[in-house]
């Protein structure tokens, strides 16, 4: 559990670090897992003449970045929330990656007594989830380059990933390094104290990337206190509130910069993406309620993308207009 040090903190800053949270061994499934699912991507798009070689012969790291500069849409298999852009997207791209392994780390206990103490004792896991595999950043070019999943991450706050519907929902993102993240290595970087504001800062559409939605400039610069890097080891965890302002800085080294955004949420609060499956994954009240069998978790996500591919889907995913309003502000060129 945190400390009441640890909780003032984030209450007064928005963010909190709590380093060495899981141990190799706790990440090493999930690393063994994205290995074979890498392995299978690979070899699909091979099949289908999308690329020239599996390099089957490289380490993870070295494949990733071999395969996603040759063909990116190798990251599809790797995601693990559905894509937004599916009108766009061949249906093989539809997808998401839902492995038990990626499923124990979501509902890990020393993950969730450290949510507990913000987000309350029955606990959902918000459907708005990211992987960040991120190659060195002078080898991407185009739309990749500037896909914050695989690129530069623009300055934003997670509230603006969501509808309007969870204003009033008590989301906690909980970023986890699956690799150390250096400042070379392109580590966080947060505005401390924005989230006070309590307000969704404006953001401007993506240009290269349209879904890459960002916080201008003439916005960040109106804050009297520098932004703050947050260097990681693996394993660490990052907390952010939900309107805490943030990004990350571009990934300078040689080496592959890895971590995951989870979110996490009261139980029966709008989740800002209803039409994403959420779970229960902890109840102090009726542990039986709980979400435990990595096999439901894969079936949920399987039914919703289902749902998509045959129209059948009432609302929107998400609402881009909130920001394509922008365009034109001055602020924004």
């Amino acid at each position: 559990m945190l400390t009441e040090s640890q909780l003032h903190q984030f209450a007064e800053q928005g963010y909190l670090v709590v380093p060495d949270v899981l141990s190799e061994e706790e990440l090493d499934p999930v690393v063994d897992e994205y290995e074979a699912a890498l392995g299978r991507a690979a070899r699909r798009q091979r099949e289908l003449g999308n690329l020239t070689s599996t390099r089957a012969e490289l380490a993870f790291a070295d494949r990733y970045t071999a395969l996603i500069t040759e063909n990116p849409d190798v990251f599809y298999y790797l995601g693990i929330s559905l894509p937004l852009d599916y009108e766009e997207l061949d249906p093989e791209l539809v997808r998401v990656h839902t492995g038990p392994a990626l499923f124990d780390l979501l509902r890990h206990p020393a993950l969730l007594d450290i949510v507990e103490p913000i987000v309350g004792p029955e606990i959902a896991l918000n459907p708005v989830l990211q992987a960040r595999l991120k190659p060195p950043q002078r080898l991407l070019t185009g739309a990749m380059a500037s896909y914050s999943n695989v690129g530069a991450t623009t300055w934003h706050q997670d509230f603006g990933a969501v509808m309007d519907d969870a204003i009033d929902t008590n989301m906690l993102t909980v970023w986890v390094a699956m690799t150390d993240a250096t400042e070379d290595m392109g580590c966080l970087v947060v505005q401390p104290g924005s989230h006070r504001e309590g307000t969704l800062t404006l953001h401007c559409p993506g240009v290269a990337n349209p879904a890459e939605n960002y916080i201008p400039r003439a916005m960040l610069d109106r804050h009297s206190i520098a932004p703050v890097p947050l260097p990681c080891t693996r394993g660490t965890l990052v907390l952010l509130s939900k309107y805490t302002e943030h990004g990350a800085l571009p990934n300078v080294s040689d080496q592959l910069r890895w971590s995951f955004d989870l979110r996490y949420q009261p139980a029966g609060q709008p989740t800002g993406r209803p039409a994403f499956p959420s779970f229960l994954l902890r109840s102090r009240s009726d542990p039986d309620r709980e979400v435990t069998d990595p096999a439901e978790y894969a079936a949920a996500w399987e039914a919703t993308r289902g749902r998509i591919l045959a129209g059948e889907m009432d609302g929107p995913l998400y609402e881009q207009g909130r920001w394509l309003k922008n365009r034109d502000n001055p602020v924004c060129a």
